[in-house]
């Protein structure tokens, strides 16, 4: 045998910076916590049995508390399969079977990867299809024809690899990988119950791509009410129901809640800041920020603080369809067309100016949105937030600095919030910029960069990248249309249709008194002076 090619194997979980390809639904999850050990299994699986409708295939789930299948980039896929094919050495898969059915333990990417292979499905087709309910992303899409691209030309197609044993005058390579294809990919079983299950989980991804605080939090805290809402929101309630097992009420609010969360934040979901000029608030649901980002924002709405503590698990889906409720009613300020919505800009609040998603940066202002709804406070930001939102931009870029100093992420969560507070109550106050600057002058000196967009700094290895994003974040900002009625940019696509006059008040319906508007504006804000009979506060451009 030749020497493996180990990139599939080294890279792994590390890809998730890459464009990656989602094989989430090639394996059916299951709860195994319930399930009885059946005899200690054994011997290797042949790839025929990989097929979809063959008994094998039918038996195989992943537990709940696996990660999501979406972590292989292109290269990973092909390496493997070459690797198959060449007859090169690939560590065996981890599996425990239990009343029924096999459950993988360890290498549900390696296995999903042959599974997608043999199907012809890298996350776009019939099984993927119905497991996603049959709503792939536009980019989900484009990541799988071009692995099945690249699959074709390395000369790797399962279906043509069969047939070398149809071929006459067979090569003695051609001989050879006949006989490797057949072979069976090797698997060691788990001995024990359940629990001894899902420890091996635990320890093997320890040991190999060491599993962080979040994803270990979210496994051993797993039935509890804001880790469900968190995987029913990043998921829009697709793919598979952590929360099915509920009361049918509460599924039914759960899935609705949480479809409309993911449309205000996560969307337009195949967005990204190189190609796009309008963003989403919470960054690309899809990469290893987007769980983590859902989590936090439950338990920032929610209240809870910290992972340490013990959590109560959620046995009907009533604290879930509370906590994801609570959170709607918070993020429904944030984003989309809804009409409470302020539809924050989110190249004013949420992105860097290299293209970077700032996680705390959209944290915080949804704390201090929360802040200002409890506090009756949005008219009064509607007045200030178009010199609210030219201060974030032009004076010397403070969210960015704040991330500087203190970190990214949740470190920066506190100091950035107050930063916000500060300039907005500052705003309130009448303060002068000079005023405003001093006072926040204890906020923006800098440390070192610890990971989140600071200032416009530019990496080595994606400086055209980050160059294009830079350019459409500065053009989204430049040629954003603006609300006629509070003068701060609005996405158009969220935008309200406003009668200048009220049609009550003999406005008519004809394009000179018609207005696009923040939905906000147009219901809370507009409407609280019709209700008074008081004209609307004259805002005037910054």
């Amino acid at each position: 045998m030749g020497a493996p090619e180990l990139n599939w194997l080294r890279r792994g979980d590390m890809a998730r910076s890459k464009e990656t390809l989602n094989l989430d639904g090639l394996i059916r999850r299951e709860d195994l916590e319930s399930k009885a050990e059946m005899a200690k299994g054994s011997g290797g699986i042949l790839p025929i049995q990989l097929e979809i409708g063959q008994h094998y295939y039918g038996l195989l789930r992943k537990p709940v508390f696996q990660r999501e299948t979406d972590d292989w980039d292109i290269d990973n896929v092909v390496s493997l399969i070459r690797s198959f094919r060449d007859g090169h050495l690939i560590p065996a898969v981890i599996l425990w079977a239990a009343e029924g059915n096999i459950f993988v333990i360890d290498g549900a990417h390696r296995l999903s990867a042959f599974i997608a292979w043999i199907n012809d499905d890298y996350g776009d087709r019939a099984t993927s299809e119905a497991y996603f309910g049959h709503h792939i992303p536009k980019k989900q899409k484009e990541l799988a024809a071009q692995c099945r691209k690249r699959i074709d030309e390395a000369g790797l197609t399962y279906t043509e690899l069969l047939k070398l044993s149809k071929i006459a005058n067979r090569t003695e390579q051609q001989a050879l990988w006949s006989v490797n294809i057949t072979q069976p990919i090797e698997a060691q079983w788990v001995g024990g119950g359940a629990a001894t299950a899902l420890q091996s989980f635990l320890d093997i991804n320890q040991r190999a791509v060491v599993i962080d605080k979040t994803e270990r939090y979210m496994i051993e805290e797993r039935r509890a009410p804001v880790i469900v809402a968190a995987r029913a929101i990043v998921n829009a309630a697709r793919g598979h129901k952590y929360w099915g097992s509920f009361d049918t009420a509460f599924v039914t609010a759960i899935e609705q809640k949480a479809k409309l969360i993911y449309d205000a934040i996560f969307e337009p979901e195949d967005a990204q800041p190189h190609k796009d000029i309008f963003l989403q608030p919470a960054g690309n649901a899809r990469t290893a920020g987007g769980l983590r980002l859902s989590l936090d924002l439950v338990n920032l709405v929610n209240g809870i603080s910290g992972r340490s503590s013990k959590l109560v698990a959620d046995s009907d889906g009533s604290g879930t369809a509370s906590a994801i409720e609570k959170t709607w009613g918070v993020v429904k300020y944030i984003g989309g067309g809804g009409n409470a919505s302020l539809d924050l800009f989110p190249a004013v609040y949420f992105w860097g100016e290299t293209g970077i998603h700032r996680p705390s940066g959209f944290l915080a202002m949804t704390s201090l949105v929360q802040d200002m709804l409890l506090g009756e406070e949005l008219r009064k930001f509607t007045i200030h937030r178009a010199r609210f939102e030219e201060f974030l931009i032009d004076k010397n870029g403070y969210v960015g600095r704040v991330l500087k100093k203190h970190g990214g992420w949740k470190k920066s969560l506190g100091p950035t919030k107050k930063m916000l507070r500060m300039l907005l109550d500052s705003l309130y106050e009448g303060k002068t910029e000079p005023e405003i600057e001093a006072s926040l002058i204890g906020l923006l000196e800098t440390k070192k960069n610890n990971g989140e967009d600071g200032d416009a700094t530019f990496s080595s290895t994606n400086t055209w990248r980050e160059t294009k994003a830079s350019m459409r974040i500065k053009a989204a900002l430049d040629t954003a249309a603006r609300c006629p009625i509070c003068k701060a940019r609005m996405v158009l696509p969220n935008s309200s249709d406003d009668h200048k006059t009220r049609r009550a008040d003999g406005g008519s319906s004809y394009p000179d008194n018609g207005d696009l508007v923040h939905p906000y504006c147009n219901t809370g804000f507009k409407n609280y002076y019709d209700q008074r009979g008081e004209p609307l506060p004259a805002i005037e451009f910054p």
